[in-house]
């Protein structure tokens, strides 16, 4: 999927929609600097966009400006969770060697699995599903990004991909 000025544009509404302000609330913020037509016009995508003002209304919604103008990343794909071979992430753990990089990182994976495991006393298993709110606290634990999870879990082989 890529950005167009659609999906820009749906952002825009969507993001003040999400904090309660009508057109008019933006212009006041803004000071008078947004009116309130040319925002729904950008909103519309009757408008284009600048850099300067989506700089300027970046800054009003206290966003980050790539999320305004980049499409937002998906963790999972379709899924909403992942599938973690557990017999998988027991060899890499008792044959170090074998982890394709044995960073801070992949020692966050496997720390939480691991403690995953243990909460729900489940040693036995040979999977373990994980939701993508699991995946969203690895990244938030260890200052990762989810894509980056699931990239390390994929390049130890430790993803199981499910066929829909």
């Amino acid at each position: 999927m890529h950005t167009t000025t659609q999906t820009i544009s749906a952002r825009l509404r969507s993001l003040r929609l999400s904090k309660n302000l009508s057109l008019r609330d933006v212009q006041i913020l803004s000071n008078g600097r947004i009116p309130a037509v040319v925002l729904g016009s950008y909103e519309r995508g009757d408008r284009s966009l600048s850099v300067s003002r989506a700089i300027q209304i970046a800054e009003i919604y206290q966003m980050p400006l790539t999320y305004l103008l980049s499409e937002p990343k998906r963790v999972l794909e379709t899924q909403s969770y992942c599938v973690i071979d557990l017999r998988r992430l027991r060899l890499l753990i008792s044959e170090r060697s074998l982890i394709a990089n044995d960073d801070e990182l992949m020692r966050a994976i496997i720390t939480f699995i691991s403690a995953i495991v243990e909460l729900r006393n489940d040693w036995n298993g040979e999977v373990l599903s994980i939701r993508e709110s699991d995946v969203k606290l690895v990244a938030l634990a260890s200052g990762s990004d989810c894509e980056s999870i699931v990239v390390e879990l994929e390049r130890n082989e430790l993803l199981i991909k499910l066929e829909r």
